[in-house]
């Protein structure tokens, strides 16, 4: 079955339908206005060719730091005698208190090429805070897991689900990606403790359940669309062509209860350090899960009072 298309919706019915809602959707009229000459291959060469990238396996394993000019050249039109791409370029904005190569100085010279999607809120979220309720628009803020996708033809992401219950977008500028989605009421089928099954290569003996079952959703996301990845779904991405993504995962007021009963019943989960930087301006920096949730279920009882009364 193909992910629902649509175009022209409200924020609100957005956040009803499919965030509250937790269902998968593609817009197709979310990057209109945008300057898409600045996300192609030769643009990305020219002005950002000579800075240092990450270069990833299909199951987030750091292979290599090159210049992005290197990766391009190695991977992107090769000829058919030399096969498909296996290396995935991720290249994120800042996400822990760490020095590394990060995005960031890209994605402000970037600024004015893109904008926040209208459909998507950028305010009441929970991950990243925004205190007050300020604005957080993705072109001029970070966000967790905000980064730039580079990658050529056969370059995959293998199944997983995003980290602590957020919601991904993937907004697609060149190329084409082919999607396959799962419901997360199949977690038992597609997972073995915290392994994945592998799509292309199932191992049935270590996931038995997985032959009784199928992919939700099978689709190809092409240039000028954005995906919506809901909480808890998993999903499997190759990419069709060479690819030129942007993405960022975010976590919304109506989801509260579900981010704070994973925190509590995973404690040690890895992935809450990099919850804890986009809370930094608001907790200890020593804050552990049980600190987490006690702020967060304190902020927003704050912020439905102050709503109530305006």
């Amino acid at each position: 079955m193909k992910i629902p298309r649509i175009n022209n919706i409200t924020e609100e019915q957005f956040i009803e339908e499919y965030i509250a809602g937790n269902k998968p959707v593609i817009v197709t009229d979310g990057m209109e206005n945008w300057d898409m000459s600045k996300f192609t291959p030769e643009y990305f060469k020219e002005a950002f060719g000579e800075e240092k990238v990450q270069v990833y396996d299909d199951l987030f394993n750091l292979q290599n730091i090159q210049s992005l000019k290197q990766y391009i050249d190695a991977n992107f039109d090769r000829k058919e005698e030399e096969g498909l791409s296996n290396q995935y370029m991720r290249w994120y904005t800042k996400l822990k208190e760490i020095d590394y190569y990060w995005s960031d100085k890209v994605f402000d010279a970037l600024q004015d090429a893109w904008s926040h999607p209208y459909f998507i809120p950028n305010t009441s979220l929970v991950i990243p805070s925004n205190s007050d309720a300020e604005k957080r628009e993705i072109n001029k803020f970070r966000y967790p897991y905000k980064g730039l996708f580079i990658s050529g033809k056969g370059s995959r992401t293998r199944l997983h689900k995003d980290p602590f219950t957020s919601n991904a977008v993937l907004c697609q500028f060149y190329g084409q990606k082919k999607i396959y989605l799962f419901d997360p009421k199949k977690e038992a089928s597609v997972m073995n403790g915290k392994e994945f099954v592998d799509v292309m290569n199932p191992d049935h003996e270590k996931f038995p359940d997985y032959k009784n079952i199928t992919h939700d959703y099978e689709d190809v996301l092409s240039p000028g669309e954005i995906v919506f990845f809901p909480s808890g779904w998993f999903h499997d991405v190759t990419c069709e062509t060479d690819s030129i993504s942007i993405t960022w995962n975010f976590v919304h007021e109506t989801q509260l209860n579900i981010v704070c009963k994973h925190i509590a019943k995973n404690p040690e989960d890895d992935q809450l350090e990099i919850a804890k930087f986009f809370l930094k301006e608001e907790i200890k920096e020593n804050a552990n899960a049980r600190d987490i949730i006690l702020f967060l279920k304190k902020k927003f009882k704050a912020r439905k009072k102050l709503k109530a009364e305006m």
